[in-house]
């Protein structure tokens, strides 16, 4: 089985020079926050000759470097640049998997007829396929073509730059063999470890006995010794390709109208740029299939691919596309069912923003509306609830002008298990029909005859104050009604009647 492994020396910098490319000649550094005392993760050469190290503090490294530049890459950027890669090598091989950031291996078998060799050495044309995805992406590294994980990976660390192939198990061991302990991702204490035994290459390491190593090194060193040895079975773990969404739309009846053809598509291509935003992808072309029934029952396809004038999510576009379309080429004969899938790049982190936080109204023709409202009913034709620092109910509250709307922002975090009660407040409190205070259990009638007689109170709840203007006495209530209404009612003891101040729902 052939087996390819893909590595990217300092995979963060590359990510900073696809940004900064006049940065390619200067001395750069990925620091972990963009501050004095962050720490500098990565340092390109340029950097190490200076005297910038790993592990040092930008600051120290702005001392011994000037003209130093420095960028922090977070994790959702290495993410995503690991995501835009495994969906290239996809397609030079159906088994990609991802290792540390930077390094991947690719299942080669079967893949001899789609990439013959022409009297290059076995595998090599395969490999030079990978280096051409790397160069289209700007990205420099490291592909070896082998028949071990460990082997094409150990390689692969040594040379950092160009393309290598082996025809033999053999000739890849042997290249191995001479591969420095250094330039593999060890422990530090493992590798300091085998430093003290004079173990320094993968070809000293196999010369030791297996069983020495695991009882005075260790478990890890004696792992490390399986693999170079090829003692050690270390299969791919592949992950899968990215799935190819498709959406579909079978219509009800026929259709041979060409506007209700493009709404019946409208849904589709929504749902199919829904799930391409939820995998970090844009769209670069849209095949659209239309399934065409002739008058004789024969049944037909008619395929056409759509391209916009650049990567997008943006739904609209794509259907003034295809309404154009299927108006200067329209079908031969009515449609009976619509199917919709994408070729797909990587998004923009700008694009998955606009998509992610498109409202599904539009609030820009919502302003609109309030403002036409506006012009015709005066300015506080339009207002909305604000909280207020009030000692009583009613005035906890009050009204301001709606000068634009905004789009509601919930926290799923605050989201409670249980559906909190509403308590709706009147502006001014309603004044009720007087009752003898004892018997207001009893067949007491607060609204209409429809939502029946109180059949149970709750309270006192007293509210008193105002002694600075005027002095409140309340005592608030919860009032059950027959059909199952919750009011809020009060009874002011210095008027001495009872207030509609609300509802519960």
């Amino acid at each position: 089985m052939r087996v390819a492994c893909l590595d990217l020396p300092a995979f963060p910098l590359q990510l900073v020079w696809r940004q900064e490319l006049a940065w390619r000649t200067q001395p750069v550094v990925v620091i972990e926050n963009d501050r004095p005392q962050g720490e500098v993760l990565w340092a390109c050469e340029r950097a190490r000759a200076m005297g910038v190290l790993v592990g040092q503090r930008y600051a120290y490294a702005l001392s011994l470097c000037g003209g130093l530049r420095a960028r922090v890459v977070p994790r959702e950027q290495i993410d995503e640049a690991i995501t835009e890669l495994r969906a290239a090598l996809h397609r030079l091989s159906p088994g990609v998997e991802p290792g540390e950031p930077g390094t991947f291996w690719l299942d080669g078998e079967g893949l001899g007829q789609v990439f013959p060799d022409g009297g290059k050495p076995r595998g090599r044309a395969w490999g030079d396929a990978i280096a051409q995805v790397l160069a289209e992406l700007e990205y420099r590294g490291a592909v070896v073509v082998g028949f071990s994980r460990f082997a094409t990976y150990a390689i692969a660390r040594a040379m950092r730059l160009g393309v290598a192939s082996f025809a033999s198990d053999a000739d890849e061991r042997a290249a191995a063999s001479a591969v420095a302990l250094a330039r593999l991702d060890l422990d530090p204490k493992l590798r300091e470890a085998l430093a003290r035994l004079g173990v320094t290459r993968v070809g000293e390491l196999v010369r030791l006995p297996a069983g020495g190593i695991l009882e005075r090194v260790g478990r890890d060193a004696h792992t490390l010794y399986r693999l170079a040895a090829g003692e050690r079975w270390d299969p791919l773990v592949p992950v899968a390709p990215p799935e190819a969404p498709d959406e579909r739309v079978v219509l009800d009846d026929d259709e041979d109208d060409i506007e209700r053809l493009v709404f019946a598509s409208k849904a589709a291509i929504d749902r199919l740029l829904d799930r391409l935003a939820a995998r970090g992808r844009a769209l670069t072309a849209l095949h659209l299939e239309l399934t065409l029934k002739h008058a004789v029952g024969k049944v037909s396809l008619r395929a056409d691919c759509i391209v916009p004038a650049a990567p997008t999510l943006d739904g609209r576009s794509l259907i003034r596309l295809v309404h154009l379309r299927l108006t200067g080429m329209p079908p031969a004969a009515p449609v009976n069912a619509v199917r919709v899938w994408a070729d797909d790049v990587a998004a923009s982190r700008e694009q998955l923003a606009l998509f992610a936080h498109k409202p599904r109204r539009d609030l820009r023709a919502a302003d609109e509306a309030i403002a036409r409202l506006r012009a015709e009913l005066g300015d506080d034709a339009v207002v909305r609830p604000v909280l207020r620092d009030g000692h009583l109910p009613e005035a906890s509250f009050g009204w301001e002008r709606l000068a634009r709307v905004v789009a509601a922002t919930p926290s799923p975090d605050r989201v409670p298990a249980v559906r909190p009660l509403v308590r709706r407040v009147f502006a001014h409190p309603q004044p009720l029909p007087s009752q003898v205070r004892l018997g207001r259990d009893d067949g007491w009638l607060l609204s209409s005859l429809e939502h029946g007689a109180v059949v149970r109170i709750h309270g006192p709840y007293l509210v008193t104050g105002g002694w600075w203007t005027q002095a409140v006495h309340r005592e608030y209530h919860f009032a059950e009604l027959r059909r199952g209404d919750c009011l809020w009612v009060y009874y002011d003891r210095n008027r001495r009647h009872w207030f509609w101040q609300g509802a519960v729902e």
